[in-house]
């Protein structure tokens, strides 16, 4: 496309207008807000893109990290981050704690909490599932999308400014049932 940038309205939520396969205009949106390709014959929909976070705790304390990036710069996050396509979440979320802290880990059990939320300045949906985690050591290195790492208590978390709610809630549970034993 060599023409002028067009500004098309675009929402996370909406349908898709054309078919991200072939180009061609997608047919009316069904009320499962799908919409099919007239010539490929797929279905298309917008749906939340998967991401996992951890919940770590050692002494009675949360691992928490400040974010360095945007979006939510400078806010609380746990470390995670989104799956890569047809990546499983317990190892989506050891690859992630392993590019953001710098140390291996192992996910214990089955998912402890699922949320959906908005991400970013346009709001793309997600589905985030959070995983208790043991460290396999201690020697963290935070990399370059985390400002500082902390060890909080159950009593710090109301006056922290957490990017998203569900990770509040995830630590919350974790604290309160001495849960993630690193």
């Amino acid at each position: 496309m060599t023409g002028p940038v067009q500004n098309v309205p675009f929402s996370p939520a909406a349908p898709y207008k054309f078919c991200p396969a072939d180009g061609t205009r997608l047919e009316a949106p069904r009320p499962s807000g799908g919409a099919t390709c007239p010539l490929c014959g797929r279905s298309w929909y917008r749906n939340s893109a998967p991401a996992v976070g951890a919940v770590i705790v050692r002494d009675g304390r949360a691992l928490v990290t400040v974010r360095a990036i945007e979006p939510e710069k400078g806010r609380i996050d746990l470390p995670g981050g989104f799956l890569e396509v047809g990546e499983h979440p317990a190892d989506g979320l050891v690859r992630e704690v392993k590019e953001e802290l710098g140390v291996e880990a192992k996910v214990l059990g089955n998912p402890v909490l699922l949320a959906t939320h908005t991400y970013g300045e346009d709001g793309n949906w997600v589905l985030a599932i959070g995983f208790r985690v043991r460290l396999k050591d201690e020697n963290i290195h935070p990399t370059d999308d985390v400002a500082e790492i902390k060890w909080v208590s159950l009593e710090e978390l109301d006056s922290l400014d957490f990017a998203w709610e569900h990770d509040k809630r995830l630590v919350r549970a974790a604290l309160e049932n001495g849960d993630g034993g690193s």
